[in-house]
């Protein structure tokens, strides 16, 4: 199966209408990565070059309603990002990039929550930092 197929099978599993500005968006963010709206219209139009905001805005808030797209606000920017395994998510204070750390138990904090009387249906954790030296190690392995 190719990307289109996946991301067709996708759309259509989560009971979302497939339109080519919808594979688009979604290929996007498969491939990876932290994206601002800006961005996503930027890397969206070089493939569909009449893709408004409106439709962005649109696709992402459906995308993120079926639980495909996870959204974050990081320093009153809104953030997106392809749904994953929880992560920790990073802003490098010294590159500007925002990274994954996998490694984290992150189910510890769930746990704690559900101890504590809370059941909660997303978890994001941001964390602000200097990144240069899990940057150096994650290269070298």
């Amino acid at each position: 199966m190719n990307a289109d197929e996946y991301i067709i099978r996708l759309l259509r599993n989560n009971k979302l209408k497939v339109t080519p500005q919808r594979i688009t968006i979604l290929k996007l963010l498969i491939n990876g990565g932290h994206f601002s709206i800006d961005q996503i219209l930027n890397e969206a139009r070089k493939i569909e070059p009449s893709i408004s905001i409106s439709t962005i805005y649109t696709t992402l808030n459906a995308f993120v309603n079926a639980g495909l797209v996870r959204s974050f606000e990081l320093d009153g920017k809104t953030w997106y990002e392809i749904r994953k395994e929880p992560h920790v998510n990073v802003l490098c204070k010294d590159s500007g990039e925002i990274i994954d750390v996998n490694s984290v138990d992150i189910a510890w904090i769930e746990n704690e929550l559900r101890k504590a009387g809370i059941w909660i249906d997303d978890l994001i954790v941001i964390a602000r930092g200097n990144c240069e030296e899990y940057l150096n190690k994650s290269k070298s392995k």
